[in-house]
Parts: C-alpha cells; structure tokens; sequence
C-alpha cells in the first residue's frame, strides 16, 4: 500500500476543497474583496508552512531510525543465532548438544516475533496464550511440553530461553565438549549470548518506548490548521479572481486578470498541493514509527527467521559433507 490508500487524508482534503470554495463565495459576494492585497493574503497560508515542514522533517527523521533500529537489532538476534551454530560445528560438538542450542535460538526469534506481531484473532484469549497457540500450529517441533509448561509462567520468555542457552554451554565447558571458561573461545561464546539478550532488548525498548503523543497529537493539529488556514487562502484568492474574470464592479480590474490568474496558479500549489503532501507525509511518519503495528510498515521478521531456519539447516548439511574428519573438541 500507499500513503494515497488512507481515505482519511482524502476526506480532509475533501472538505478542504469545500471550505475554500465557500470562502470564494463569500469573497465573491462581497464588494470590497477586491481592497485586499494578494501579499497579506499569500502570508496567512504560508506562515505554518515552512514550520510544519520542519517538524515533520524531524518526525520522519526519527521514525525511520527508530524503524532502521528495530530492524537491525532483530536482525542481531538471528545473527547470534547462526554464531552460535558456526562455533559448535567449528568445535565438533555433538549432534544433540548443537540442535538444542540452535533450536533454543530459532524458538527466541519466533516468540519474539509472535509477541510484536499479536494480530486481530481470539481477542478473548491473553497474547502469551495466542503466542503459543500459533507456535504450536507453525513450528510445534521447536519446544518440548515440560519446556512450555516453564516458558508459560514469564511474559518475556523469548528472552530467557538464552538463559537456558548459558547454562547449557556452562555445563558443556564443566563437561570438556567446549574450551573451559577461562578460555578466549568460551569468551566468545558468552559473548554471542550476551548480544542476543542485549538485541532482543532493544527491540523491545524501540516497540514500547514511542515518541510523547503530546509531540503527535500537538503536530497533528498545526498539519490540520496549516491545511484550514491555506484552504481560507486559497478561497479568498479564488474569489478575487473570479470577481475580476466576470467583470464584476463596473470591470475596473479586468486588465489585472492576467495577474489574478496567474496567483490563483501558485496559491494553487502553495495552499492545496503543500498541505495535501504535509498530510500524506504525516500518515506514513505515524506508521514507520510503529514498525510492528501497521501492515504497510511491518518488519519483514517472518522472512528473516524462515531464512534463519533454512541457513541453519544448509549449515548443518555442510558441515556433516566434508572431505576431512569433522573437528572435535573433546577427545
């Protein structure tokens, strides 16, 4: 979709049109409109313009990188995911050991990805129980019953099944299947763990943390008066104009018609064009800054994780082929 597809910019210009065409007949009505001068009348459609503009400059800015943010921090999350599978196939651990720790992984992202995206369905039931219910039906492979029974009790357990993925490698370095803890390499791995807790936290920091709907809603209402004021201008103009065009008082002014028209050309752009595009470019600033609310601006999560599963699973096969012994760490 587009930002033309909401129908609520399309009715507020609407009435915008209506407005401006009654203030061109109230201005063609009245005798002395024709007194005004065109500069004052350009300068109350304008004074908001270059105001607004600046402000929605400043939203845009911090939408998109609050929505670049997002992005990058989940994209960390699967990263973390696929580190940690390279460094137990570098190390040769066994089979079992390397898919619960993968599986651990992929089981973080879709709970992840199932608590920003809740959708509209079984509004009766919590979000948690939704969560798990989709899981179930998309990948009911990935957690075992006693796993569940333990994940249902915290509403973040998307974050604290990598607490599970450190207490596995502590027992693997105790057990000998990885270097001991004082190692570099178990440094390392440590470290993998600690960068996915700290992505899934920053998507969820940027999901909650949005900017102050005082600043919105205060931006939202100078847009609307910015298109008011310049619709008024716009009609005042229009009005002028159309009073010189059909001779109106005696056509005194019928040789400043070429002028009249030409400034209902730019107040045209200037006062129905700018305000129409202040509106559209409002709309999409409000659904980038919710990267995981409007459809239109989603985060692609759901690729990224399929791709995730299937780089694991090329990963896995690879790794399995090879014209060498496979590497092991513990003799």
């Amino acid at each position: 979709g587009s930002a033309w597809d909401n129908m609520g910019i399309w009715k507020t210009m609407f009435w915008a049109v209506v407005l401006s065409f009654s203030v061109a007949f109230a201005t063609y009505q009245w005798r002395g409109a024709l007194l005004i001068k065109e500069e004052k009348i350009e300068k109350l459609g304008t004074f908001l313009n270059v105001f607004v503009g600046m402000l929605l400059g400043f939203f845009l800015a911090s939408s998109m990188t609050r929505w670049h943010g997002c992005v990058k921090a989940f994209m960390e999350l699967l990263d973390a995911v696929r580190s940690m599978h390279m460094q137990m196939t570098a190390l040769g651990v066994d089979r079992h050991r390397t898919v619960t720790l993968s599986r651990y992984g992929i089981l973080s992202a879709w709970l992840l990805h199932l608590s920003l995206n809740p959708g509209n369905k079984e509004r009766q039931l919590s979000q948690q129980k939704k969560m798990w219910s989709w899981l179930e039906q998309i990948r009911p492979h990935l957690v075992l019953p006693e796993e569940k029974e333990l994940l249902l009790k915290h509403k973040e357990c998307y974050a604290l099944v990598w607490t599970w993925v450190a207490s596995l490698i502590g027992r693997m370095s105790q057990d000998g299947e990885i270097p001991p803890m004082a190692s570099p390499t178990y440094g390392r791995i440590i470290n993998i763990v600690e960068m996915a807790y700290g992505s899934i936290r920053d998507v969820r920091t940027m999901n909650l943390v949005k900017a102050p709907f005082v600043y919105v809603h205060t931006l939202s209402i100078l847009v609307l008066v910015n298109t008011i004021l310049n619709a008024i201008s716009f009609g005042i103009v229009l009005g002028m104009t159309l009073e010189v065009a059909t001779g109106k008082n005696d056509g005194k002014h019928s040789k400043d018609l070429s002028k009249f028209v030409i400034s209902l050309l730019m107040e045209f752009f200037i006062s129905m064009v700018v305000p129409f595009l202040y509106l559209a470019l409002l709309d999409v600033c409000v659904c980038i800054s919710q990267p995981f609310t409007f459809e239109d601006s989603k985060i692609p999560s759901l690729q990224f994780i399929r791709s995730l599963e299937q780089d694991i699973a090329n990963a896995t096969v690879m790794g399995d082929n090879t014209e060498w012994l496979k590497p092991r760490f513990k003799k």
